[in-house]
């Protein structure tokens, strides 16, 4: 939608304004003597009503000023609001209101006009070649096409002087009207013909009709399938898609162009083929970030079938891939609207809608989850197939057909004209336009500066605003070359297929995880072992971790330099999106380098398998994270997401690699955390916001001996201290991500209470504020405590308060109040944390094994609380016919490590992904002293194994 719609508010005035030039358009279409009666004002009536619809986007905010000036002015004089806007209306449709709008607006009438005009010549142009194409268009469809029904104009963006696609009905069929060449979608015919000619219901295009400048194409039915096995039939047509368009550079295949009849997928719209990658500026953190940002461009994501979810002008977080736009995943988008019509108050309001559905699904309400597997297995199967026509050099010939042809480059995103049209025709623009044509190029460079493919010359966006002047949504097209060919299909010959399928993978678990944003991360899930078992401990424990760090080296990004990373699914602040790692301890790289740098600690004291590249893969992942330090400014100061958890890392790291200075790279974070607004910050939790900053300064005081480190601590606990919520229940604080204060370690008062705890038991501050941070946190106790549901031995969850669906997990509910209980019951005595961790300990065993193999939100941070428990007092954890170890191992080998959120999805960062899962495996030797990120621990040996307890270990290796 391009401008706000008047809903006919001032339809008498459009009409009065536009008369001319539909009496003129009416006219010409008259003349078209091929055409019978009907057929005449059937057109008629399409480009009359296309005429006004035109204009009312372009006229509507004027006349809504023009209204308010004339209220104003006293010129309305009826007995009420809506006598005078009828007045308004009268006097609009006066040579007078002409003319003075012409005064105020002194280009409007020209570009209106010129807009119109254009407009009129594309249906006219329409009109003649449906008379002329009539007996060919027979031919085409098998049958005589008969006479004309209808025709929908506006099936696409308007380019090229008001030309658009448009749909064409006769009695004999329906076909598709497209004005521009279609000898590209002819050569992917063939193309498709001869690759899948043994394929029945392979992947198609629409057949065409090329008629130089424009053609025709048939029309596609959107039908559902029938059954799952044509589901699976199309799905794994998706997957082949994939692998066509990812040799053949195609992308801006988006739901709207794709049309699901039955398990045929047909993309009907191919234009942007052997797009070539352009090279942005380097990223600054090292040429391995570099390689994977261009990976993520160069991979099927950006052909626009999987789903993803870029940053747009007006369209932030919406997903719009061909097998995206999930109902249930899609935010609402806001547009302008004219709001109290029919009156004087009548004016432009933004009002919240929801994207419309296309036709781009097989059923209808698709679960993709169900068929991950088919688009995989389909990619993979084709690609195999391209590669073996590679091998006996039959592909690069069948490349041929497509020199010559016309192709369009997507050089800017449609929304950012969309939005910048809607400038141009503002009121003010149109009394101004030297300034608003300014502003135009203004923004159309800064997004050159940003955007390495958009153009930046001052003649072609000079070109861009004149089109958006007369209404046209710029085009960029070229005739396809050998070079362009050749460049293409260079970067296919150099592709990663393991990488492509981990995208695929990534960007479809994605979709998945968009539409259960709000759910709660232990989903129903069942991972439990079928058939648990405890031979062989200790050789089962070394061989996961082992064939886990091995999976986490190959499916690395690595750069000449030394620098290494990861492409995962990132859950940022428009949802869940495919992306390199950021420097953070939850799913970014410090929590890899945590987990690498246990490995090879624990590989040097013999516990755990040798593996060849550990160690310079951490130095890779140090390296990088040094110059992500450097190149970003810190999006939080957290204890897992932001300089927290850069600090927690930093200190780590100096533990386990001594003698190596990385103490200073701690400092050096902590100096840019004194730098930060604490005293202004909004967010409180421990994954992001301040009570997770508490530790890790505590801890760098501790390894510094700088009293400096325990002033800004102080600051810390007294922002938490100013921004808490105090009533009958006791202590609470904001949610940053949730709209009321909860429970839970990672987001909620036992985090925050906990972090208050360890402050008042530190050095820092005075007395008095250390005793009132410690009273403060048993008010953040009693919250805590309010939520304890005692007939269901649980913790409510307060984002669902009513659902009966308690969370055992670290970040929400039992495991991470326990692990809290825990450490403060051993620190301090005091019984109501041993009362806690009774009930903590009881809620997680009945809550039981199979959700995941996660830190954050599985069956791993659940052993953890056992373990510790075991420590405190050996009866708090009853005994049980199969020792943890066993059944997580068990449960690994039977389903592969799944992590939480994006289980089916390989997730390389710590608290949600297999990092966790190698640092836990690791931990779960006796022996071994690594230290724990559920309690943000980073000394060896901090926490003292009960060997007792954990002996089973051992003994049954």
């Amino acid at each position: 939608m391009d401008e706000s719609h008047s809903q006919n508010t001032f339809a008498s005035i459009i009409e009065y304004l536009t008369a001319d030039a539909r009496q003129s358009l009416a006219k010409d279409i008259s003349m078209q003597a091929a055409l019978g009666e009907d057929e005449i004002r059937i057109v008629q009536q399409v480009a009359d009503r296309a005429l006004l619809d035109s204009a009312e986007r372009k006229l509507n905010r004027v006349l809504l000023l023009e209204l308010h000036a004339a209220k104003l002015s006293g010129q309305l004089l009826g007995a009420n609001e809506t006598a005078k806007f009828a007045e308004f209306l009268r006097q609009a449709k006066t040579p007078g209101f002409i003319e003075k709008i012409g005064q105020r607006y002194p280009v409007l009438k020209p570009r209106l006009n010129r807009v119109l005009g254009q407009q009129s010549q594309a249906t006219i142009s329409l009109a003649a070649r449906i008379a002329s194409d009539r007996d060919d268009l027979s031919a085409f469809i098998g049958n005589p096409v008969g006479e004309l029904l209808s025709v929908d104009l506006g099936e696409g963006d308007v380019h090229d002087g008001g030309q658009t696609v448009a749909r064409v009905k006769f009695t004999g069929g329906t076909v598709m009207y497209k004005p521009r060449s279609l000898r590209i979608d002819a050569a992917l015919e063939g193309f498709l013909d001869r690759l899948l000619f043994d394929q029945p219901d392979h992947i198609q295009v629409p057949a065409v009709l090329d008629r130089g400048d424009y053609g025709w194409t048939r029309y596609v039915e959107h039908t559902y399938c029938v059954d799952d096995i044509e589901l699976a039939a199309f799905y794994r047509n998706i997957g082949h898609w994939l692998a066509v368009m990812r040799l053949l550079g195609g992308t801006d295949i988006h739901y709207e162009n794709l049309i699901a009849s039955g398990p045929i997928p047909f993309v009907v719209d191919v234009e942007s083929l052997f797009v070539v990658d352009l090279m942005p500026p380097s990223s600054d953190k090292g040429e391995a970030v570099d390689l994977a940002e261009a990976l993520i461009r160069s991979s099927v994501l950006r052909t626009g079938l999987v789903p993803f979810r870029a940053p747009a002008l007006g369209l932030s977080g919406v997903d719009i891939s061909a097998i995206g736009a999930l109902q249930g995943e899609q935010p609402k988008i806001r547009i302008p609207e004219i709001v109290n019509h029919g009156t004087t108050d009548a004016r432009v309001g933004l009002v919240s809608i929801d994207i419309e559905m296309a036709k781009n699904h097989p059923c209808i309400n698709p679960d993709i989850s169900r068929f991950w597997e088919n688009i995989v297995s389909g990619f993979r199967e084709l690609t195999d197939r391209l590669a073996q026509l590679q091998q006996d050099g039959q592909l690069a010939p069948m490349l041929v057909a497509f020199g010559g042809c016309r192709i369009r480059l997507i050089r800017r995103p449609t929304q950012t004209y969309v939005e910048i049209m809607r400038m141009l025709w503002h009121p003010a623009s149109l009394h101004d336009e030297p300034a608003a044509i300014e502003r135009a190029r203004d923004l159309l460079a800064r997004n050159a500066a940003v955007s390495p493919v958009a153009p930046s010359e001052p003649e072609i966006i000079a070109s861009e605003i004149d089109d958006m002047r007369y209404g046209d949504i710029p085009v960029f097209a070229n005739e396809l070359g050998q070079s362009q060919i050749d460049e293409v299909f260079q970067s296919w010959l150099d592709m990663r297929t393991e990488l492509e399928e981990l995208t695929i993978r990534g960007a479809l678990v994605t979709a998945h995880l968009n539409t259960r944003l709000n759910d709660d991360k232990r989903s129903p899930y069942d991972l439990a072992a079928r058939h648990p078992h405890a031979a062989n401990i200790d050789r089962r424990r070394r061989s996961m971790a082992r064939k886990t760090i091995e999976q986490l080296l190959q499916l690395s990004v690595r750069g000449r330099d030394g620098t290494i990373t990861w492409i995962s699914p990132i859950l940022g602040r428009s949802g869940w999106t495919m992306r390199t790692l950021q420097p953070n301890l939850y799913v970014g790289l410090s929590g890899i380098a945590l987990a690498l740098a246990g490995y090879d600690y624990e590989m040097k004291r013999g516990r755990v398998d040798e593996v060849a590249g550990v160690s310079s893969a951490l130095d890779g992942v140090l390296q990088v994270l040094r110059k992500a330090e450097d190149a970003e400014q810190p999006e939080a100061v957290g204890g897992f997401v932001g300089l927290g958890s850069q600090i927690l890392t930093w200190l780590t790291m100096d533990v386990l690699k001594p003698g190596s200075g990385l103490l200073e790279n701690a400092v050096k974070q902590a100096a840019v955390m004194e730098q930060w607004d604490i005293e202004n910050e909004r967010v409180f939790d421990i994954l992001e916001g301040i009570s997770g900053a508490v530790v890790p300064i505590l801890q760098l005081a501790e390894a510094t001996g700088d009293a400096r480190w325990l002033a800004l601590a102080a600051r810390a606990g007294k922002r938490l201290e100013s921004a808490a919520i105090l009533d009958e229940k006791g202590a609470c604080w904001p949610a940053s991500i949730f709209s009321e204060p909860i429970g839970g370690f990672a987001h909620g008062a036992t985090g925050t209470g906990w972090a208050l705890v360890r402050l008042g038991l530190s050095q820092a501050g005075s007395e008095d504020d250390r005793q009132r941070w410690l009273a403060l946190a048993e008010r953040a106790f009693d919250f805590e405590e309010s939520l304890y549901d005692a007939e269901a031995r649980n913790w409510i969850d307060v984002r669902k308060p009513e659902s009966r669906d308690f969370a055992n997990t670290w970040c929400h509910g039992s495991v991470g109040i326990g692990l809290a209980a825990c450490d403060l019951y051993a620190r301090t005595g005091h019984a109501r944390h041993l009362s806690t961790l009774q009930r903590a300990v009881n809620a997680a065993i009945q809550g039981g094994w199979g959700y995941s193999h996660t830190l954050c939100h599985g069956d791993l941070s659940s052993w953890e609380l056992l373990m510790r428990a075991s420590k405190i007092d050996p009866d708090l954890v009853p005994p049980s016919a199969m020792p943890g170890i066993a059944i997580i191992l068990s449960s690994i080998e039977e389903h592969g490590i799944v992590g939480g959120l994006a289980r089916d999805a390989f997730t390389p960062g710590l608290m949600s992904g297999i990092s966790g899962s190698i640092h836990q495996l690791n931990r779960m030797h006796p022996d071994c002293p690594l230290p724990s990120p559920l309690l943000m621990e980073y000394r060896a040996g901090e926490y003292v194994r009960n060997k007792a307890f954990e002996g089973e270990l051992v003994a049954s290796g």
